[in-house]
């Protein structure tokens, strides 16, 4: 494709302003890809913390769980000591028999 001389006359200023708007639109892109890194950096940030850190929601579950297993363990122990009350109860009331032939 040849160029005239004509054409020259109009292309060469255009391509001043197509090289600004190219600049520019490549600084634009620069600076968003940086808030954007910047942006992930921040949110792999986070995520690494929330990782390490329990909610408090998640520990008063725990701690919940907790209180009604060592509820249950009471209540076992309790219902130990019951049955074992019981069964020297049921001792005291047997009597001892000796049988001879």
């Amino acid at each position: 494709m040849t160029i005239r001389p004509v054409d020259m006359r109009t292309i060469l200023p255009k391509a001043t302003e197509v090289s600004k708007i190219q600049s520019t639109l490549k600084e634009n892109s620069d600076a968003q890809n940086s808030i954007l890194a910047a942006g992930f950096q921040e949110q792999l940030q986070t995520s690494k913390q929330r990782v390490n850190k329990r909610s408090k929601s998640e520990n008063a579950k725990i701690e919940k769980d907790r209180s009604k297993s060592k509820q249950g363990n009471e209540n076992r122990k309790y219902s130990k000591k019951q049955n074992r009350k019981k069964l020297q109860q049921n001792k005291k009331h047997m009597g001892h028999i000796d049988v001879k032939v």
